[in-house]
């Protein structure tokens, strides 16, 4: 049974390749596409995942990180003196604007950490130090915004002074892998500056957030807080950045047609591979006609047909997940925010072992229905 389904398959090689071809689309397009949409959920909650703390505390009714009203500062006092607070620090996350060399101006996203945050923030360093940015008006921008935000012919560099809100700031380092879900990038400063850059005033802040004393589960210190000012909002971290990511990806519909765009990949590779497949039993019916006047069930001649499938699927499983994987390396770079893990390579096998079963449907059925004497028809 193996050889028959070997031969079958490569004996039209023109047939094989437009399978392949089909194949190779279906799953590089769903493969990219999910790794699209992995890449903005890391990006849409980066911060929240990589700052280092256990509860974070906002106004009321606040969906996300980046869209979150002011606070009066003495919340800041009331919060802190939660029983079981390790730790608590402000923190800032506020859109402004950056004004580029030549006059034209870009949307940001500041974060104002206090002077020596325990926050983990900015959490990989391309360039530079993060302890700069408590010096001199220091600043830090991702890596990858450095031709966007630069001077036109020349890159962003270490101590170039661009203006933040009518504010002069220094460029002190430039971070790594650190991406926003909207098109504003983040720009990490000093807490103080921060106000200036978000046209806050010093009594205001955007978040207060916390770490645990041992002994004391995020759980209980958020529950502790909600206790002691129930007119805010307190979330674990866990909680917060799920928050964030369901309103940027299903709130805005960004999610939803991620994933409508990996079916309509999926169902072009069923019906590219389902095709090929019809066609070359159509033109063997009287082959598989003849199998079964000698004998052979529709089960076995099921499987023939279902392996010359498979076979089929994993040649262009292989092509497909080096494409992808070459562009998830590549895309990055290009500010595209495409994530392509081993683990979701793994599972597009599983993928396109669905795609091959399916696409093999009609086929089959032809054979279930096949008359053995159709071979002594003219």
């Amino acid at each position: 049974m193996p050889a028959i389904a070997r031969r079958n398959l490569f004996q039209d090689k023109v047939k094989l390749g437009m399978a392949l071809v089909g194949i190779v689309f279906s799953v590089g397009l769903v493969t990219l596409q999910f790794g699209l949409l992995l890449g903005t959920m890391y990006n849409a909650s980066g911060i929240v995942d990589h700052a280092g703390c256990d509860v974070w505390v906002m106004q009321k009714s606040t969906r996300n990180l980046d869209l979150c009203d002011v606070m009066n500062e003495r919340r800041y006092y009331q919060v802190a003196a939660t029983p079981g607070v390790a730790w608590a620090e402000r923190l800032i996350v506020q859109f402004t604007m950056w004004k580029l060399p030549d006059g034209r101006q870009e949307n940001t996203s500041i974060v104002g950490l206090e002077p020596y945050s325990r926050l983990q923030l900015p959490w990989e360093m391309a360039e530079g130090r993060r302890e700069d940015i408590w010096r001199c008006g220091g600043v830090i921008i991702d890596e990858r915004e450095r031709v966007r935000f630069g001077q036109p012919g020349r890159p962003l560099a270490l101590n170039d002074q661009p203006e933040i809100h009518h504010h002069r700031a220094r460029i002190v380092g430039f971070s790594r892998g650190v991406g926003s879900f909207t098109t504003s990038p983040y720009v990490f400063a000093d807490y103080k500056r921060a106000l200036d850059y978000a046209m806050m005033n010093q009594h205001q802040t955007k978040f207060v957030v916390l770490k645990a004393k041992p002994g004391i589960t995020p759980e209980q210190l958020r529950d502790a807080v909600r206790a002691r000012v129930p007119d805010l909002d307190a979330w674990t971290t866990a909680e917060f950045s799920f928050k964030t990511r369901w309103y940027w990806l299903y709130g805005t519909g960004m999610g939803l047609g991620v994933i409508f765009g990996a079916s309509l990949g999926t169902l072009v590779g069923v019906v590219i591979v389902g095709q090929t497949m019809y066609s070359a039993t159509m033109e063997r019916l009287r082959e598989y006609g003849t199998l079964k006047a000698l004998g052979m069930n529709n089960f076995t001649l099921a499987l023939i047909i279902v392996r010359q499938s498979l076979m089929a699927g994993i040649m262009g499983y292989v092509l497909a997940s080096i494409m992808a994987w070459y562009l998830g390396q590549r895309l990055p770079d290009l500010n595209v925010p495409v994530q392509v893990p081993p683990g979701l390579i793994g599972a597009m096998f599983f993928v396109t072992v669905g795609i091959c079963v399916a696409a093999s449907v009609t086929s089959v059925l032809k054979v279930f229905r096949l008359e053995p004497a159709i071979v002594f028809r003219s």
